[in-house]
Formats: structure tokens, sequence, C-alpha cells
């Protein structure tokens, strides 16, 4: 889902932030106002609002690795259907720039309430801007979809404890599952244990890394296998 296409934010709170820069000011506050502007803009999917901003080579790549054109993005922009509603809160923010080029770069904190469900994500965005003609346009923007923590879901302890074990990913790579009091944990040689977080009793996630952590069971329901998804790609660690 393409948020910066369809979410329909019903407020931004902007958050200052130190920032590094060798801009003026006045520069600062007009880019802090751009960029609420432009995300209050996404409420009623206004293009007159976007439009005077955009160069006209604008490009945005968003988090899913689409390109779009400025034509394909205001042509895009529309507000979102009934039984959707969103707020979005501008986070930490960093502006760098000279006289005639920068980049601001800020976390989205996003609420989607999504046909009685709520959704909450976590972007990135990074904003290249030119001034030509004393006249800041943004040239580019790019998304990144954050991991967002997850309280998880409570996992009968004997369903936790058959998980425990070593796993490993060749002769001299492994990895130990532990089963605790407070859940389930993973490590590897010296490094600080990591929390899973349950989604199932077989789906495990780990605050602030991408992708999910399967652990699979043959036919006598014995846990074989520990698989690493990560962007659709599974790393296969076998049970020893």
């Amino acid at each position: 889902m393409n948020f910066r296409h369809v979410v329909l934010i019903s407020g931004c709170v902007l958050a200052a932030r130190p920032l590094s820069a060798q801009l003026s000011a006045r520069d600062t506050a007009e880019f802090l106002t751009v960029t609420q502007s432009l995300l209050d803009a996404l409420t009623t999917g206004d293009t007159s609002v976007w439009a005077p901003h955009l160069a006209p080579d604008w490009f945005e790549t968003d988090e899913e690795g689409n390109r779009s054109s400025r034509s394909d993005f205001l042509a895009q922009m529309h507000p979102l259907p009934p039984g959707q509603s969103g707020v979005l809160k501008l986070g930490a923010w960093h502006l760098v720039g000279q006289a005639d080029w920068a980049v601001m770069t800020y976390d989205i904190n996003e609420t989607h309430h999504y046909y009685d469900q709520t959704l909450v994500t976590r972007f990135h965005s990074t904003d290249t801007y030119a001034r030509v003609n004393n006249r800041w346009s943004q040239v580019a923007t790019q998304q990144t979809a954050l991991p967002t923590p997850v309280a998880g879901v409570t996992v009968d302890p004997s369903r936790l404890a058959d998980l425990a074990g070593t796993y490993a990913l060749t002769a001299s790579i492994s990895l130990t599952i532990t089963a605790r009091d407070s859940g389930l944990w993973m490590s590897s040689g010296s490094r600080p244990a990591q929390r899973l977080y349950a989604l199932t009793d077989q789906l495990f996630v780990v605050h602030g890394r991408r992708g999910v952590w399967v652990f699979e069971r043959d036919g006598r329901d014995k846990v074989t296998t520990l698989v690493y998804w990560r962007d659709n790609n599974g790393v296969r660690w076998r049970r020893t």
C-alpha cells in the first residue's frame, strides 16, 4: 500500500529537532512550513498545494521501490475512501544544505484506521531540493518503511520450550534459542541476546529488524528448521 499516494491525513504535528546545516533560519522555517503544508494537502488530495513545489523532472521512489514521475504522482493523489482514515505525525527531522541545494530527511509515524482495523506504520522520507531563480523546488523524494515494534501475543510456555535449541547455518555458524519467563530469546556468538516477539506460536519478529523468523515442523510436529524470511528471501537454519 503506497501511503504517500492514498493516505488521508487528519492531522500532522511538527516535532522540532536540532539541525545541522549551512542554511539560514529563514530557509529552515520555509522547509518546515512547506513540509507541513504538503503533508496537510494529502488530507484532501489537493494537488494545487503540491504542484508549485515540484520541479518539472521531479520523481518519487516509494517504500515498495516504485518510481513515479511528477505527472503520475499528481494524477494518483486522492483522499482515502470511506471506511479509512489516518493520522500522520512528523517525527525527528534533519536538514542540511547550502545556497542552491538542500536535503531534508524525517521520520513519519502513521496510524491508519483501515476498515475497523488499526495499522501503525513508521516511514522515513528524504526530500532533495534545488534553488533556481531564488525559489526552492523539490527534485526528488524517497520513502522507506521502517520496522514497527510490536508487543506480540502470548504463547503457551510449553510451545515456546519446544522451540528452544541450537540451529546451524553452517558447520561453524549457529544460533541458540532460549525459552525464558519473559518469552523467547535468540543469541549467537558473543553478541547480546535478542528478544523474539511472537506473532503466532511459529512466527516471530525482532524489534528493529525487517523480516520474520519462522519455526518449521515436520509431519510429526517436531521442530526441524528456523527460517529467517527477509525481503522475500528465506535463510534456513537447521536444528541440531
